[in-house]
């Protein structure tokens, strides 16, 4: 059985949000429950890949450097970041 790909994630500061970012979270979470272990992110912990949930398309969390594969989903990819994560954790050379 392979282990669960652990996904640390981060939130902006939600000031000019265009879609429930508390919602989305949840949805997801639940979607690859099987897949992936979401873990609030924390720094010189170890991830798989890096999820950065924006709530718009400004970008503001990508600028720092995380030491993991990064995934940044906003208002206009959201809907799909089930296939953006498990895109990116199989097309990884050491997953």
């Amino acid at each position: 059985m392979q282990n669960k790909a652990r996904i640390g994630v981060l939130f902006c500061g939600g000031c000019n949000c265009y879609y429930d970012r508390e919602t989305f979270y949840k949805k997801i979470q639940k979607e690859l429950s099987d897949e992936c272990e979401f873990l609030y992110y924390k720094e010189n912990e170890h991830y798989n890949l890096v999820m950065m949930v924006n709530g718009c398309q400004s970008e503001c969390l990508i600028e720092h450097e995380y030491g993991s594969p990064k995934l940044l989903i906003n208002n206009k990819n959201f809907e799909k970041a089930g296939e953006l994560i498990r895109y990116k954790l199989r097309n990884m050379p050491d997953w």
